[in-house]
This record gives C-alpha cells, structure tokens and sequence, in this order.
C-alpha cells in the first residue's frame, strides 16, 4: 500500500508539472522566449520592451517598400530598448483591406494602422479608433510638421481628428514624350483635345492609357474623376464633397461615357478587372502613352527591375485638361491602441507621421511632405524633377479637387470593379451606372 500511494503521488507531481509548463508556454512565461501580454499584444511584465502592433502593405514590389524598411530600422534604432514594433506584413492593398475590415468586425485591429478604404470609418465606428487632436495639441513640434492643412482635411464635423495624413497627394498624368511626338500631339487642354490625342496615339501604333479596373480602380478612376472635376463648378463641387450621396448629374454621366471609351478602345487589353501593378508594368515597359498616377510612382521609373531603361528621360508630366490637378491629403494612420500602450503606440505614430518619415518617403517614394517644414535640397530637385514638377504644376491650377477614394464611400469604390465591365459591354448605361452609384452611397 505505501509503495502504491508513493507511486500515485509521483505520477500526481509529473502531471502537475507538466502542466504548469504547458500553462507557461500558453501564457508566455520562461518556457517561451516571446513575451506575451494583453489583449493588444503587449508586454505587460516590465521585464522588456513593450509591444506595439502595426500592419503594412507597404512590401514586396510595393512603391513604397524601400521607405518603409528604412523608416522601420531607424525607428528600432532610436526605440527598440524600450518599443518593439509586432509587424504584420500583407503583400497587396487588396489583401490589406480585407484583413483590416475583417479586425475592425472583431474590435481586434492593430495598434497602428493606415485607415485607407473605409478602414478608418469602421474603427471609429466600433470605438476603437482614437481621437487624435488632443494629441497634436499637446505636442507643438508634431503638429509643426503635420500642418493645419492637413489636419484640416481630415477633422470631422464634430471637430474630431481621427488619423493623421503621412503625405500630400498632388497627381496629375505621366505621359511618353516619345510617343506623343510620333503621334503629333501634345498635352491636351481640353477633354476633346485629349480624346482625339487618344485616337492619334492609337493610329500611330501605340496603346493610349494604361489603366485597371480591379481593386479600387484608382488609375482609371483618376481619368474619370479628373472629367468630372473639371467639367465646371458642379462637379469641381462633387469632386470636392465628402461622401456625396448622388451622382446621377450630367458631369457623372459625361464623364461615364468617355470611360467606356477610354475602357473599351484605347487602354491595355487586361485594364477591365487588373489591379493597379499591370497597369503601372504596361507603363514602365513602355508598352503604353499615358498613366495616371502621383509622384510616388517616379521611382519606379530609373528602377531597372520594373522601367525600361531611360524610361524616365522620356516621360512628362502634364495637368489634365482645363489646367486641372488632383490636391488632397491622404486619409493617413489610425490609432487604436489600449491605455496599456498607448504611450508606445502613439510614440511609433509620432514617428511614422513626423520629420524623419516625411523625408524618407519623400526621397525614396516621391511622397510629397504635409507642409514647407520638409525642404527640397537642390541635389533632390535635380534628380527628381518630376516630383518637383508636381508641385509647381499644382500652383498654376484652375481646377483643383481630391480622389474618388478620400471623398466617396468605400462601398462605392468597391462598386467600380463591378461596374466598370457591365458599362463597356453594354450590360448598363452609363444612368444606370451613375444610378448604381447613388444607390450604394444612399446606403450608408
């Protein structure tokens, strides 16, 4: 009998610690060197760095993945003994749109996040998102750098500011000077004059535009809401209103009908239903004229890997006609941090928002800097006159106006990828498309 109860109380000792190190595996302790913390991830020992999650799609082929490494490493090597960033990499907008939509049903999203596409409306939403401007008020030389303008652009009518922009967007159109002197033509001052240059690139043997109709939409989009900001002072209004709960106007319609076009006569073959990576490929191999797109994209044009070589010694950069220029600033980051990291977190975005980010982006990304504070050195112009191109056309503007996806409901932006296809195949009319429009933003 004493030898049993000896062994049932050796067994009983084993299972015991078998399970109190299972527990410490689960909850982090000695037996798992990754630290765990709360619900948010972070390290609630003392012992270490606290955690502070973030997602990016800024990876991969991504235009702005160079930047984003070394805003990254530099952002470890002034905090990582006290701040360590849990990245979450996804390798396409798509995909991180998703997964950021899917977190905000849940309340579970990052820390830090770009709140782009609608993202940024579902976390304040659920509650999660933060009030910034009390932030900004507090800290004078972060709100030097952020600028009034930008702020401005994204506080809400409640004179809250949920996100704060990493970058002015000022997009106009890159075209081939080769090409467009092969076919005879310069940059068009009027949507006729840029029609008929369509039709002369195309006579010539070239493909006009390069565009896509997947994801978002964004470089056909760009042509389409540059139609409808210009046309006169009621879309120049549209193309400036957040969230408009009506197209159904004859600017919407007009310009709908030069997209089918556009879309079905003088684009790449693949533009209905590609993302945004064909069409920027067609353009850098010189396999078409023209794209729309921002300075971001002027780095890929001296990068052997994506650009033809000397690609970017024959392109321009011209506003689109009727002197008219996309000039907004960009939806930019959110915070959701908890209280339990919330310094840390709000130290991370201080830095991803602030001087060193703006310039890095700047350099490497053509992302244009939220205010003046940001200077242009000579050797920068020198080698980037294209972006600073950007800023000089911006100035000589009659008709300025923001993106489809800073003003419209992302449930309208996702209604494009559909739409578009039905429109060139004569499934609908360019009313119904303006209709279908209204409908998905009346929704909301």
């Amino acid at each position: 009998m004493k030898r049993f109860l000896s062994m049932a109380m050796a067994v009983v000792i084993v299972l015991a610690l078998v399970l109190t190190g299972c527990n410490n595996a689960r909850s982090g302790n000695a037996t798992d060197p990754t630290p765990k913390g709360n619900e948010t991830g972070q390290n609630t020992s003392g012992s270490g760095p606290v955690q502070v999650t973030y997602a990016t799609f800024r990876v991969g082929a991504h235009v702005q993945a160079p930047g984003e490494k070394i805003m990254l490493e530099e952002f470890k090597k002034q905090y990582g003994d006290k701040i360590e960033l849990v990245i979450e990499e996804l390798p396409s907008d798509d995909v991180y749109i998703n997964k950021m939509k899917t977190l905000a049903a849940s309340n579970s999203l990052p820390d830090v996040l770009d709140g782009k596409n609608g993202i940024r409306e579902l976390a304040v939403q659920n509650g999660q998102a933060r009030d910034l401007l009390p932030y900004l008020e507090a800290d004078p030389e972060w709100k030097k750098y952020v600028g009034e303008g930008a702020i401005n652009a994204n506080m809400t009518e409640d004179g809250k500011l949920y996100s704060i922009s990493y970058s002015r967007r000022i997009i106009g159109y890159f075209y081939n000077k080769d090409m467009f002197e092969k076919a005879g033509i310069t940059p068009a001052k009027t949507w006729d004059e840029f029609m008929s240059n369509l039709e002369a690139l195309k006579e010539a043997g070239f493909t006009p535009i390069a565009a896509a109709t997947g994801e978002n939409a964004w470089t056909a989009n760009l042509i389409l809401g540059a139609m409808i900001g210009s046309a006169n002072d009621e879309g120049n209004k549209l193309m400036n209103t957040m969230r408009p709960t009506n197209y159904n106007t004859p600017e919407v319609i007009n310009a709908l009908e030069m997209m089918k076009k556009i879309l079905k006569d003088y684009s790449n073959p693949d533009a209905l239903g590609s993302i945004y990576a064909n069409a920027a490929n067609v353009f850098c191999q010189e396999q078409a004229a023209i794209i729309a797109n921002g300075p971001w994209m002027v780095g890929d044009f001296t990068n052997p890997e994506k650009s033809v070589e000397g690609l970017a010694d024959r392109l321009g950069l011209a506003m689109y006609p009727n002197d008219s220029m996309y000039s907004e600033f960009d939806p930019g980051f959110i915070l959701c941090a908890k209280d339990s990291n919330l310094e840390e977190a709000l130290t991370f975005l201080k830095f991803r928002t602030g001087p060193f980010s703006q310039r890095t982006f700047l350099e490497t990304a053509g992302s244009l800097p939220l205010t003046d504070q940001i200077e242009l050195s000579e050797e920068f112009k020198k080698e980037k006159p294209l972006v600073v191109q950007h800023i000089e056309l911006a100035g000589q503007a009659k008709y300025t106006f923001k993106t489809l996806d800073v003003t419209a409901y992302p449930i309208v932006i996702d209604s494009f990828q559909q739409l578009y296809p039905e429109l060139v195949f004569g499934e609908i009319t360019a009313e119904e498309f303006a209709q279908k429009l209204t409908e998905a933003a009346s929704s909301q």
